[in-house]
């Protein structure tokens, strides 16, 4: 990561961090434990991410994707959005990773623009701890809704912060599958990993 996205980051995360959330870009251990599992005989895939921030985690999940995988990123802070699509040029040459302008609660509205209906996987960073319980309500709502039954919503918990059980009690159709402790990030972080169950 460059040093104009650290610093932006810095000045973002400083200036707003409610919704920013940080104010260090996410490390490579945290980015691959936040980066779904694509094998070679999966069908086609199709990834939201949540906060794309400076683009650590959208490099390393375009790094995993496929031709006929398709993600789509969501930022709502123009200058982090902004700085996420030059960072990410170099492994987006397929034309199959968009990263929008947006709110996170208008991913269903996003993704069918795209000609996606529904996605397999949604990796998220948002500062659920920190967002104001009405936007953290809207935000797992859509998750609700565009997520594939056997699709996982993938999101992270600075492990400064208390346990949000807001999360797992919004979304009572998924199930813990999997935690992971990252140390090597500014801060230490847990990346939680839930299932929408089949019903």
């Amino acid at each position: 990561m460059g040093k104009k996205g650290e610093t932006t980051l810095l000045k973002e995360g400083l200036a707003a961090m409610r919704s920013v959330g940080t104010v260090h870009p996410s490390s490579v251990f945290l980015a691959r434990a936040l980066a779904p599992a694509i094998e070679r005989n999966d069908p086609p895939q199709a990834i939201v991410e949540l906060g794309v921030g400076t683009g650590s985690i959208t490099a390393e999940i375009l790094k995993r994707m496929r031709p006929q995988d398709r993600m789509v990123g969501i930022e709502a802070n123009k200058n982090l959005a902004d700085i996420c699509e030059k960072n990410i040029e170099k492994y987006a040459r397929t034309g199959n990773a968009h990263i929008v302008h947006a709110k996170a609660q208008d991913a269903g509205k996003i993704l069918r623009a795209y000609g996606i209906s529904a996605v397999d996987d949604v990796v998220c960073t948002l500062p659920f701890r920190l967002l104001p319980k009405k936007e953290t309500e809207e935000v797992l709502k859509e998750v609700r809704r565009i997520v594939k039954p056997g699709g996982h919503f993938i999101f992270i918990r600075y492990i400064i912060a208390p346990a949000n059980k807001d999360v797992t009690e919004m979304l009572h159709d998924f199930t813990v599958v999997r935690k992971k402790l990252v140390v090597r990030n500014i801060p230490p972080a847990e990346v939680v990993v839930m299932r929408k169950k089949h019903i």
